[in-house]
């Protein structure tokens, strides 16, 4: 017989609220299905409820009823991501969980028994690890789905059924347990039936005779034969994190002090997994109503907050929000932990995550379109080159060499841009050079090599190159510029 868990967290929307921000735990919260003062309350904390406040009462008559009522708009990404959360809490305790649409979590306990002594351990090491993650969640272990939700709505922590004692458990409970429909609930009400007991005693036949299938089900439920089956849930290749505001933030600090909690909910997230973030979308949301995405794209797959918050932030104060934010929402796409090969004859290169770190700050400085690597420029202009972003060296084809040699003898060290030169001649031949930071007498001259090109341009080159050694040890690549008459270093060579 399968044994299930469940995982069931009171008041789901109110939870997750208090997951993304912890400072609201002590105070009277309310959540309304929106942000005006019409707007129905449809979830209150304890505190709230204590003084006074209910479902179906509008933000203004909450708030005049708790005078320092919070009202908070009601956000869909925030509680399925507290969910999501419970789910993978779950999934390191075993691979078949499922998470239906209002929040709860299933966990199929029969591959557990390896990781834990009992089943009373493994739900109260859920529930634990639930509560390190920001959800106090109540959990409940049986033989069905139903029975072992039932036990988490009861138990008020954790409770275990044993096996086969279903029927004794869920005989003295309320009927409203089973959540049957209005419809389903007045029939049962008119017959005096109140405890799930009294449905499972009833004949099976008159009761879906008379209730239809959903009655049917009803009473099987009753009795503890419920026989649906989990629904698994895979490995999420995308995780969201979402947070909803009463009040608007137009200041940079305000707002990486959020994005840092959820980013710190994501490596959380993450941790469980053994994934990393391979890249990461923000998206922040405006008063009116606007939302605008930001893709921010680290150097390599990383799980570590304070790597993803540099990157975040760069971005950001490139280009800064243009209204005051709302909500943020991010969604983080998974990708594996990428392993480094240590080698026993070099030491160890700079670590990948950091280097993110780096490039993101460089790119902050300079523009982003002044940071990568060189890459080649389809031109026959001397000077022409481009820069292009960082590839992953472990992903990118090998370069082939085509037979020459890879260690070059000698390599010219380019100005950009190039030196200024003040040129003396005698006798048509180039006897002194002198630039800013060097000069000396021509020891050895070679040249000239004549470059024109690019006529049909508004940008034609026409040059002069020479290599010379000056008196002060160096060699120069030098040219004259045909158009301008001037002269210019375009490099040392080492």
């Amino acid at each position: 017989m399968a044994r299930i868990a469940c995982a069931w967290v009171p008041e789901l929307a109110v939870a997750a609220l208090m997951r993304t921000r912890p400072e609201l735990r002590d105070a009277s919260v309310a959540i309304a299905d929106g942000r005006a003062a019409h707007s129905v309350v449809i979830a209150a904390s304890a505190t709230a409820r204590a003084a006074g406040i209910c479902d179906g009462m509008t933000a203004a008559q909450a708030r005049v009823v708790c005078d320092d009522v919070v009202v908070v708009p009601y956000s869909a990404e925030t509680v399925h991501a507290a969910g999501a959360a419970l789910a993978d809490v779950a999934a390191t305790l075993g691979p078949r969980v499922e998470l239906s649409d209002d929040g709860t979590v299933y966990l199929d306990c029969e591959g557990s028994a390896a990781l834990c002594a009992s089943e009373t351990e493994l739900a109260t090491i859920l529930a634990a690890r639930a509560q390190r993650h920001g959800l106090a969640a109540c959990v409940g272990v049986a033989a069905s789905k139903a029975a072992a939700r039932i036990a988490a709505r009861e138990s008020g922590g954790v409770r275990v059924v044993a096996r086969a004692e279903e029927p004794a458990f869920l005989a003295p409970l309320a009927i409203d347990l089973l959540d049957p429909d209005a419809d389903t609930r007045a029939t049962l009400t008119s017959w005096g039936v109140t405890r799930i007991g009294d449905l499972a005693r009833l004949p099976a036949g008159e009761v879906a005779h008379r209730l239809g299938p959903a009655g049917a089900l009803l009473a099987r439920r009753a009795r503890g034969e419920d026989d649906e089956i989990l629904r698994c849930r895979a490995t999420p290749t995308t995780l969201v994190e979402a947070i909803t505001l009463e009040y608007g933030i137009d200041r940079l600090e305000p707002l990486l002090f959020l994005l840092r909690r959820l980013l710190d909910q994501l490596a959380s997230r993450l941790a469980l997994h053994g994934l990393a973030c391979g890249a990461l979308d923000v998206t922040l949301e405006h008063e009116r109503g606007a939302a605008y995405p930001r893709r921010v794209v680290p150097a390599a797959p990383t799980a570590d907050a304070k790597v993803l918050l540099v990157l975040v932030r760069t971005h950001l104060e490139r280009q800064p929000a243009d209204d005051a934010v709302t909500g943020l929402r991010i969604a983080a796409a998974t990708a594996r932990v990428r392993t480094t090969q240590l080698d026993l004859f070099r030491s160890n290169g700079p670590s990948a995550v950091a280097l993110a770190a780096t490039i993101a700050r460089l790119a902050a400085l300079c523009g982003p379109e002044r940071v990568g690597r060189p890459v080649d420029v389809d031109s026959h202009r001397p000077d022409a080159a481009a820069v292009t972003g960082f590839t992953d060296p472990t992903t990118s084809p090998p370069a082939h060499s085509n037979g020459v040699p890879t260690d070059a003898r000698v390599a010219l060290r380019a100005f950009r841009p190039p030196v200024a030169l003040e040129v003396f001649e005698s006798a048509g031949r180039l006897e002194y050079v002198r630039g800013r930071g060097f000069g000396g007498r021509v020891v050895h001259l070679a040249g000239p090599w004549r470059l024109r090109g690019e006529w049909w341009t508004a940008d034609p080159y026409d040059r002069e190159y020479y290599d010379v050694e000056l008196t002060d040890g160096a060699l120069y690549r030098i040219f004259r510029d045909g158009r301008t008459r001037q002269w210019l270093a375009d490099g040392m060579y080492d």
